[in-house]
C-alpha cells in the first residue's frame, strides 16, 4: 500500500497530538486516532490496527513516566483486564466480519461499509460521552467534589472486591469485569484503547478521583493495545512505514502530555476532557457529512 509523504507527515502530527492526550487524561487517543487516520484516506481496519500499534508504544512511555507517582491502582486495572480482554477479540471478530461485506449504498452514495461505519460507531459514541461530561459539569459547576462516590458503589451487586484508591472501597467484581468487557470490545473493533469511556467510567461508576482515573485507565489501555495489537498484527492490519512515522510523533507527545497530566488538579483534568472530546465530535461530524452529503 502506497503513501504520500504528505499522508506521513499527517501520521506523525496526528500521533504527536494523541501522545498529549495519553499523557494528559490517561486515555489511549483512539477516538481521535482511528477517524482521523480514515480522514487522511488509510483503510478503515488498517487505521484500526496501526493505531492499536501505535497506541500501545505511547501508553508504554506514559506509564513509564508515571512510576512513583501513585495514581496507577494496579489492582483495579487488571480486574478490568480480565473482561477487558475477552472483549477485545469479540471486538476483532466483528470487525472481520464488517470488512468482508459488500459496498453499502447510503443516500444514494456508496460508502466503504469499514470506515463509514466505524465513523458512525465513533460520532454516536462521543456524543453520548460528550453530552454525559456537560451535564456532569454544568451539575456541579466545575467544582471540586469533596467525596466522590461511583454509581457501582450504590448497586448491591455480590460478590466485591476492594480497591484502595476509591473513597467508597468497595465495589461488585461482576460489574466492573462487565465494564472491561465492554470497553473491550470497543478497543478491538473500533482502535481505541478504550480510555475515552474508561476514563468517565473510572470517575462516575467507579468513584475515583480523575487524576488516579487518569493514570489507572492507562494501564488498562496498555494491555487492551497489547492484546488488540496482536490481533490485529495476526489479520494483517498493521502497517509498518506508517506505525514508525506515527510512534516518533506518539512518542514526543506522551513524553510532554504525562508532564502536563501530572501537575493538574482533578476538576480541570475532567473540565479539559470535555472539550477535547466535543473536537473529536465536531471532527467526525463533518467528515460524515462530507462523504454522505458534501
Amino acid at each position: 500500500m502506497d503513501f504520500t509523504l504528505l499522508q506521513y507527515a499527517e501520521g506523525t502530527i496526528i500521533a504527536l497530538i494523541v501522545g498529549l492526550l495519553t499523557g494528559i487524561f490517561g486515555v489511549g487517543g483512539g477516538f481521535l486516532l482511528t477517524p482521523a487516520l480514515i480522514i487522511i484516506g488509510v483503510p478503515g481496519e488498517i487505521a484500526v490496527g496501526t493505531g492499536l500499534a501505535a497506541i500501545l508504544v505511547s501508553s508504554t512511555v506514559g506509564l513509564w513516566k508515571r512510576r512513583g507517582s501513585k495514581t496507577v491502582d494496579v489492582k483495579l486495572a487488571l480486574t478490568l483486564a480480565s473482561g477487558s480482554i475477552f472483549g477485545v477479540l469479540v471486538g476483532i471478530w466483528i470487525l472481520e466480519h464488517i470488512k468482508n461485506m459488500e459496498t453499502i449504498t447510503v443516500f444514494g452514495r456508496q460508502q466503504e461499509p469499514v470506515e463509514f461505519i466505524l465513523l458512525c460507531l465513533f460520532f454516536l459514541l462521543l456524543i453520548w460521552i460528550g453530552g454525559f461530561l456537560v451535564y456532569d459539569l454544568r451539575k456541579h459547576g466545575g467544582k471540586v467534589i469533596e467525596k466522590h462516590v461511583g454509581s457501582f458503589a450504590k448497586i448491591k451487586f455480590p460478590p466485591y472486591m476492594h480497591f484502595s484508591s476509591l473513597e467508597e472501597p468497595h465495589v461488585s467484581a461482576v460489574l466492573t469485569i462487565l465494564l472491561g468487557f465492554g470497553v473491550g470490545v470497543l478497543t478491538g473493533l473500533l482502535g481505541i484503547g478504550g480510555g475515552v469511556m474508561l476514563l468517565p467510567a473510572l470517575v462516575y461508576l467507579i468513584g475515583q478521583r480523575a487524576i488516579k482515573a487518569a493514570g489507572t485507565s492507562l494501564l488498562l489501555v496498555w494491555i487492551s493495545s497489547l492484546v488488540g495489537g496482536c490481533g490485529h498484527l495476526l489479520k494483517g492490519n498493521i502497517l509498518w512505514g506508517l506505525l514508525i512515522v506515527m510512534i516518533i510523533g506518539g512518542i514526543t507527545g506522551t513524553w510532554i502530555g504525562t508532564h502536563i497530566g501530572l501537575r493538574l488538579r482533578d476538576h480541570k483534568l475532567r473540565f479539559y476532557f470535555v472539550f477535547v472530546v466535543l473536537a473529536a465530535v465536531f471532527m467526525i461530524g463533518r467528515e460524515l457529512w462530507k462523504i454522505t452529503f458534501g
